[in-house]
């Protein structure tokens, strides 16, 4: 096993060091040629865009992914990791935005989660208790440790993610937007943890995280990555907030010959109308409509809670006070049904929850409307209205198939987004469409597609669309206007003759137009 020691044998002055790391995936090169070093009792940032590379790296260097070209070198040797335990085993550990505690055990039964001490074939619950106490002291921290993490705050969870991380004494730790779920008064307490703990301890950290202003008061160096690439990395001292924005901003989209007229009429009173809502047990500032006839972005970054407003929205996830309007009417206690059947549909952001793998191509499409084909005092579907239905949507929505009763499973990315996307016209009386990450993981040909029939679905059908999106590039190209999120709210609206790639990246960090700090005010949580 690689250990420290390696270093002072081989003089190596860095403890992680990456040569021309590249992973490729079908139509995208997720990491290209990227070199970097991480230095010894060094905070580490890295930043940049959704997509811009950054998971893809972590993931290569935790050994979640092989790399298709390029070395790593970990404490002066070069190394390949097969696994991410592998990758753990040799020093390095990693904490993920997304929670990974399981709710009903406590906090010392999640730190020593997987390799509980045991007697014979009973687990030592003390020596549990024992090993988690003496982590926590050796971290200087005191959080409960008896109480089941399901009942904790996001800032105690994160810090028994961090303890669980220190369980396996890492060289180097890499955290993955580590406050994007922390309240407002956890913030600052869980960044001076990180700097002590660097200063009294032997470790590392890679700080991966959108909030320049938490990057520019922990970090020693930066590096800004973007398109995959690694931009540039240099000492804190020696770049600005401002600097990083500009590097961090990708170029354009090749042009893909969407034409967005900016004179078409849309209809005047809104067809979707949203104001204060209560989810999540924490208000939430919203206020914004969705008019016929146009496209509607929102765009935010990780944990900005987007998605979390339209679950909230769409009666997905459970919500105290809803102010929302469909069509002039005020709606209470919407539920996924209930909005279906007021004409709204949603495309979730994983495919997988969209799709019904046992069925073919052709039911996949005529799910949503069953009503249509069902005929007879028996209510059978008709199969032959159902075939053309099914090649009617799946012919004008580009989806490339060999054959109409074909496993879903044989369709590519792209050609099932636009099944899905393609078969919500088939909805009855289907007025709005709301697309989230409608092209997350597909190549820039079906990208292109789906831009199209994004388009064609506001322009000729008159429908409305709402788009969610980490692709800036995305929303530019597309929408009419972008309703721009920070920390759970819309802070911003843009339309689109003020589309300023500067101004809406400045307001998804919190700075607002210009890159004034928005102000703290009742709407903030």
């Amino acid at each position: 096993m690689i250990n420290a020691e390696a270093n002072k044998k081989n003089n190596a002055p860095y403890i992680l060091k990456t040569v021309g790391l590249t992973k490729k995936f079908p139509g995208v090169i997720a990491l290209n040629n990227v070199s970097l070093r991480i230095g010894y009792k060094e905070i580490h940032a890295i930043v940049g865009e959704n997509g811009a590379g950054k998971s893809t790296f972590c993931n290569l260097i935790t050994g979640v992914y092989q790399p298709d070209m390029g070395k790593i070198h970990l404490f002066g040797e070069e190394v390949s990791f097969s696994s991410p335990s592998h990758s753990l085993k040799s020093g390095i550990s990693m904490v993920y935005q997304e929670r990974t505690l399981l709710p009903f055990l406590t906090g010392a039964q999640n730190i020593c989660l997987g390799r509980e001490p045991s007697n014979l074939f009973f687990i030592n619950e003390k020596e549990i208790r024992r090993w988690a106490d003496d982590i926590r002291k050796q971290l200087g921290v005191s959080i409960p440790l008896d109480i089941p993490v399901g009942k904790l705050t996001p800032g105690i969870q994160q810090m028994i993610e961090i303890l669980r991380a220190f369980s396996h004494n890492p060289k180097l730790l890499i955290l993955d937007e580590p406050t994007a779920s922390l309240g407002e008064g956890e913030i600052e307490p869980f960044l001076e943890f990180i700097k002590n703990v660097t200063e009294t301890m032997d470790i590392s950290i890679i700080f991966i995280s959108h909030k320049l202003d938490e990057v520019f008061s922990i970090a020693d160096k930066i590096s800004v990555f973007a398109d995959g690439r690694k931009v540039v990395t240099k000492i804190k001292s020696e770049i600005t907030q401002d600097e990083c924005i500009r590097l961090m901003i990708r170029r354009d989209l090749r042009q893909i010959g969407i034409e967005v007229d900016e004179h078409a009429e849309r209809c005047e009173k809104p067809f979707l109308q949203v104001g204060d809502c209560n989810y999540d047990n924490a208000p939430h500032t919203l206020d914004f409509t969705v008019h016929k006839g146009e496209v509607v972005g929102m765009y935010g970054l990780v944990g900005s809670g987007r998605t979390e407003c339209i679950e909230a929205i769409y009666g997905i996830r459970s919500a105290k006070h809803m102010d929302i309007k469909v069509n002039g009417k005020g709606l209470k206690n919407p539920t996924p049904y209930s909005m279906l059947k007021k004409g709204l549909v949603l495309v979730p952001e994983s495919r997988d929850q969209a799709l019904f793998n046992l069925f073919n191509l052709k039911e996949n499409i005529s799910i949503f409307a069953l009503g249509k084909l069902n005929t007879g005092i028996f209510r059978t579907i008709d199969t032959k209205k159902e075939k053309r239905l099914s090649v009617d949507i799946a012919d004008k929505s580009n989806v490339k198939y060999t054959d109409i009763i074909q496993s879903i499973e044989e369709l590519s990315g792209g050609n099932k987004q636009k099944a899905i996307i393609g078969r919500s016209l088939a909805v009855d009386d289907m007025e709005l469409i709301i697309l989230d990450e409608p092209t997350r993981g597909i190549d820039l040909g079906a990208k292109e597609e789906i831009y199209i029939l994004i388009r064609r679905i506001a322009e000729k059908d008159n429908k409305a669309v709402l788009v969610i999106s980490s692709e800036l590039p995305e929303l530019l190209n597309i929408c009419d206007r972008l309703y721009v999120f920070h920390e759970g709210n819309i802070v911003e609206e843009f339309a689109r003759a003020d589309f300023s790639k500067m101004e809406i990246l400045n307001c998804a960090l919190g700075r607002g137009k210009g890159g004034n700090n928005i102000e703290k005010d009742k709407r903030q949580i």
